[in-house]
């Protein structure tokens, strides 16, 4: 890290060290070998206003922030858990490398992503490999009436770290070279819409898939305004929501 650079956010992290959460790593999980399950602990958790869908940002290494899904908080033992998913070389993956339980770690939030908090009847969600962890969130909070719909890189491989998290009843598709798998889910996801009309509809993973879903959905009929939209990564930027 150049020195300018790394006086900015040292000067950064002053500033906003009033709405940092210090806690330590109190359990690590390894799912697969792609995903693996952190759980942490702070007393300032305690105080936490997490609701279901919401998002944590954690210092991955020299003032760096990732942002994760909170599985689960819990606010009487201030305790918060999240999956992390290692996709290629970046910080977070050399992050979860070297971790250990007892290493601390500083976070922002938990805060406000998605809302998950009054859903009751039937929701839609469609994503990929990085939203394991808010499937997983709303498989809790509404149980079958989930309907998850997943692009993957490996069916197979990522079915293990899917059952081994405890979510079920998902539809999965391997990624096509030509993008046509995009377009058969879409149509699949405009299908159950027409069986459940007043279902919520979220799209989260790759911002790339996400628009293409998104215009297959508009142009089938489905108002925009039904859609919840968060894009986790898009290709060539870091640091999404």
């Amino acid at each position: 890290m150049s020195e300018p650079n790394s006086f900015f956010k040292r000067s950064l992290k002053s500033v906003f060290s009033i709405f940092l959460t210090q806690t330590k790593i109190s359990k690590i999980e390894r799912l697969t070998n792609t995903f693996v399950l952190i759980e942490m602990t702070g007393k300032k958790l305690k105080e936490s206003k997490w609701v279901p869908g919401g998002k944590v940002q954690v210092d991955v290494g020299n003032l760096t922030y990732r942002t994760f899904t909170p599985i689960n908080v819990d606010k009487a033992e201030g305790k918060l858990s999240f999956l992390c998913y290692e996709h290629h070389n970046g910080p977070a993956s050399h992050w979860l490398s070297t971790l250990k339980v007892g290493d601390t770690c500083e976070v922002f939030g938990p805060r406000e992503s998605l809302d998950f908090s009054d859903l009751e009847g039937d929701a839609i969600l469609f994503g990929d490999e990085t939203s394991f962890g808010i499937a997983k969130v709303l498989q809790n909070k509404v149980g079958k009436k989930s309907h998850l719909f997943f692009e993957l890189t490996s069916v197979e491989t990522n079915k293990e770290a899917l059952e081994k998290l405890g979510v079920t009843g998902q539809r999965m598709l391997e990624r096509s070279a030509d993008g046509s798998h995009l377009q058969k889910l879409s149509q699949e996801i405009v299908d159950r819409i027409s069986q459940i009309p007043d279902t919520k509809v979220f799209l989260t993973g790759r911002a790339s898939s996400i628009q293409q879903v998104r215009n297959y959905l508009k142009n089938s009929g489905i108002p925009t305004n039904k859609l919840k939209v968060r894009a986790y990564w898009a290709d060539g930027k870091i640091g999404l929501d």
